[in-house]
């Protein structure tokens, strides 16, 4: 007879509650078994763990012991330091007082000896303390206890560790204030023949350029401070009856609390069975300090207990201490902890009781619900597949950082358009947006950062269109909008100039307040393309006419861009290969003293000749070098090839001439610029000075710590730094300041104007008067005419360049230069003029 639905529900009922029923008893009995086996293990292992808990309790106590030694230590140094330092302070006080007073009423040899003769019987530190006075040469001039050795040098002289004493003196005072302290080891009072470490202080005493200072002995202090470290330990307490005991590695016992007796005492003369122990304790610390056990009398009982102790070293003093607890006093707290396991144990049977009922009550209520559950089971999974379709569409077809459309999507919706728009006889547009030096910010500042920044653009992009326009992302900083149903090109350039007013507000990312441009390039449907591939091309073509206008604008697209974009690429590529093929040169532009007319130096140019292209102009291939990252290849081997030619000339035997090399900010951001800096000194073997490195003044707009950091360590190479067209850019005081450059380079754009316009001339005058007052060398760029170079000279400018004294020569040329003028006049030591 065939069952109906009730049943079958039944039947399924009494088999979960069976089934239930049976691994319920089985798991009760699991438990109880484990439970039982896990007491016998736990009681086992009692005896093993309360000796772990005691040894790490030791341990504990003893680092606790050693942290508080060390700072008594470290603040009875402190407590040194301070008295040599007033001590030193008042002498230089005292001669001071002594120099303002007699200064100019007697002559400089009395007024130091009178100096001298005030400081040298003056004692403290319990008559051992004394003043001392060397000269910044290491020439001793007083030293009260060895008078005979003054007047002699004491760079030599040497403690009984091999330090040079005089030298770590005056090592002390190389400093920006003057003073400092030093340590050594030198005779011990009443010892000829022992040294002691000693604390000194010494000042500069600037009138006479002397040392005057001071020293005071450790051990001193050192002494007092074990006494009261003793002390202290004798009053420490582990556990209910543990202790600290001492003994110094030569075997005499410091503290015993438990046998007061043996203090002061050597192991030697102890008992026997004290001697073995004692013995055993010295072996261990021999071995680095650790766990023994042995037998030892107690604090409360004469007769001797088995006992745990640490044994740890104090190596500074020369101690070993000795902490340890009675193994009888650990059995009180094994009884008690047997008892709570127990009880802990018939705990555990009443839980597993109780679990086991309220896991059978569970299983009833199981039982009801499973039937609901099984008959959703199959609809809720085919909603879990439909929502994974969706969501693997939405992967698929949108960008994962923006959830805005992305390429693939982009594509589709561009193919409808085309569909709509050719049906319907409309137009659309299509703007291809880039961010502007986008890049810079996402090298400098990081990716997060970058990210954040473009999550920001695409919420801006997406608020200032209609519903009905697509804005899209295609990948790294490039952007495309689709703007559908337009009647007119108009209607497209009112909707980039919403964009760029758009973006044009401050970013507030990490912390930092951002602005971002961007160039907009728009293609029309159908007048510059009827297909979604031509359409791109031709607005990313637009979008590069937009850039190279000057940024932060929108251009529609027009046939002659396809031309350009293609010159700009033929040019890329082509330089991808001319480093390698030789085709690139350096040129070099004299710099002249516009004083004497003596060649001062020369500026390192870039020349690219090209097979194919000819000539092509710096202005033309540098910045497609920035844009594309091979100024990193170019610049790291101009900077090797300057210093190697520079270094030839100086080997030929020509006049050493000081040569500037131009570093792009893409260098300074990529590159380690001061590690090529320093190998292209050591494989050229031009010294350092010789080599001046021009910078923009963007980069030092960039991340102020970043280059800062790389400036520094080129300072310490001891090359010098010029900011390369000063007043163009970025001009900022600040710079000067904060960046410690060596020369200020004036624009041409400055100098093309002298001395007739005014602006120019006031302009010129306040850079050179600041560069003056800042220390700073001014050279003047593009001089091309010999009013200019008058102007210029009776301003105080001290060099110049430019075609009034000679174009760009090549590295040939140059020293061919060189070599005629040095042959014309050798009576000039080598100089060589460009006068004209």
């Amino acid at each position: 007879m065939a069952m109906n639905d009730n049943n079958l529900m039944r039947l399924q009922l009494f088999g979960m509650l069976a089934l239930v029923f049976v691994l319920t008893l089985a798991l009760g009995g699991y438990l109880t078994v484990q439970q039982s086996r896990s007491f016998r293990a736990q009681s086992a292992t009692l005896e093993a763990a309360a000796l772990d808990e005691q040894a790490a309790l030791l341990e504990s106590s003893l680092s606790t012991l050693h942290d508080q030694l060390d700072l008594l230590r470290d603040s009875a140094e402190q407590v040194l330091r301070r008295k040599v330092r007033e001590q030193v302070d008042d002498a230089v006080q005292l001669a001071r007082a002594i120099y303002r007073n007699e200064h100019g009423r007697r002559p400089d040899g009395e007024v130091r000896r009178l100096i001298v003769e005030s400081l040298r019987p003056l004692r403290f530190f319990d008559g051992n303390g004394y003043f001392f006075i060397d000269d910044l040469a290491g020439n001793c001039v007083l030293l009260p206890i060895s008078p005979e050795r003054e007047g002699t040098s004491l760079l030599d002289n040497r403690d009984a560790d091999g330090r040079y004493v005089m030298r770590d003196l005056l090592a002390a005072v190389s400093n920006p204030s003057r003073r400092g302290f030093t340590r050594y080891r030198w005779y011990r009072p009443g010892y000829d023949r022992e040294m002691a470490e000693k604390i000194a202080y010494v000042r500069v005493f600037e009138p006479f350029g002397w040392l005057i200072g001071t020293g005071e002995y450790l051990y001193k202090i050192e002494e007092e401070l074990q006494q009261q470290a003793l002390r202290q330990l004798r009053a420490t307490r582990i556990g209910k009856n543990g202790y600290v005991a001492v003994i110094h590695r030569d075997g005499r016992v410091l503290l015993s609390p438990s046998n007061p007796s043996a203090e002061g005492r050597h192991v030697d003369e102890l008992p026997e069975d004290e001697r073995a122990v004692i013995h055993s304790i010295l072996e261990t610390s021999r071995q680095g300090g650790g766990l023994t056990r042995y037998h030892w009398r107690s604090l409360t009982a004469p007769d001797l207990e088995s006992k745990l102790s640490l044994v740890s070293n104090l190596d500074e003093w020369g101690w070993i201490l000795v902490s340890g607890v009675y193994i009888d006093d650990l059995q009180a707290d094994l009884a008690q902890r047997r008892r709570e396991l127990e009880r802990s144990l018939h705990e555990g049977y009443r839980t597993t009781a109780l679990a086991l009922v309220l896991v059978m009550l569970l299983a009833l209520l199981l039982a009801f619900g499973l039937s609901r559950w099984l008959s959703h089971r199959f609809t809720r999974y085919q909603r879990d597949i439909d929502a994974g379709h969706a969501h693997l569409r939405r992967w698929a077809e949108s960008d994962p950082l923006t959830q805005l459309p992305n390429r693939t999507s982009l594509r589709a919706r561009l193919d409808e358009a085309i569909v709509y728009a050719e049906r319907d006889g409309l137009s659309f547009a299509l703007l291809f947006i880039d961010l502007d030096r986008f890049k810079n910010i996402n090298d400098s500042l990081g990716h997060a950062v970058g990210d954040e920044l473009l999550i920001q653009v695409a919420q801006r992009l997406s608020a200032a269109l209609r519903i009905s326009d697509t804005v899209s992302r295609l990948g790294g900083d490039e952007f495309v909008v689709l703007l559908e149903n337009l009647t007119s090109s108009n209607q497209a350039a009112q909707v980039a100039s919403a964009l760029l007013q758009a973006s044009s507000g401050l970013y507030s990312v990490g912390g930092r307040e951002l602005a971002i441009t961007m160039s907009i390039g728009i293609a029309m449907f159908p007048a510059d393309g009827r297909d979604g591939e031509t359409l791109l091309k031709n607005a990313d073509a637009a979008m590069y006419h937009a850039k190279s206008t000057g940024r932060n604008n929108f251009q529609f697209f027009a046939a002659a861009m396809n031309t350009r974009v293609s010159e700009h690429l033929e040019l890329e590529n082509a330089l991808r290969q001319a480093l390698a093929r030789g085709e690139i040169s350096l040129h070099y532009q004299p710099l002249v003293d516009l004083t004497s007319g003596e060649l001062s130096g020369c500026e390192a140019l870039m020349r690219w000749h090209s097979p194919t292209l000819g000539q092509v102009p710096p202005d033309k291939f540098i910045p497609i070098a920035e844009d594309s990252g091979l100024i990193l290849g170019l610049g790291e081997w101009a900077l090797n090839e300057a210093c190697r030619q520079v270094a030839a000339w100086i080997a030929e035997g020509l006049p050493p001439l000081p040569v500037s090399v131009n570093v792009s900010a893409v260098q300074f951001r990529h590159g380690d610029l001061a590690r090529q800096v320093e190998d292209a000194l050591q494989r050229s073997g031009l010294p350092a000075h010789l080599l001046e490195l021009e910078l923009t003044e963007s980069v030092l707009a960039e991340n102020r710590a970043q280059v800062g950091h790389t400036l520094h360590s080129l300072k310490r190479l001891g090359v010098r730094l010029a900011m390369d067209d000063f007043g163009t850019g970025y001009s900022s005081l600040s710079y000067l300041k904060h960046f410690k450059l060596d020369t200020l380079k004036i624009d041409r754009s400055f100098v093309s104007g002298l001395p007739r316009d005014r602006d120019a001339t006031a302009l010129t005058t306040a850079i050179i008067g600041m560069a003056r007052a800042l220390g700073m060398t001014c050279i003047a760029e593009g001089i091309e005419t010999a009013a200019q170079r008058e102007f210029l000279r009776q301003q105080d400018c001290a060099r110049g360049q430019g075609y009034f004294f000679s174009r760009p020569l090549s590295a040939e040329a140059l020293g061919a230069l060189l070599a005629s003028r040095r042959a014309d006049d050798p009576a000039a030591g080598g100089t060589t003029s460009l006068s004209t």
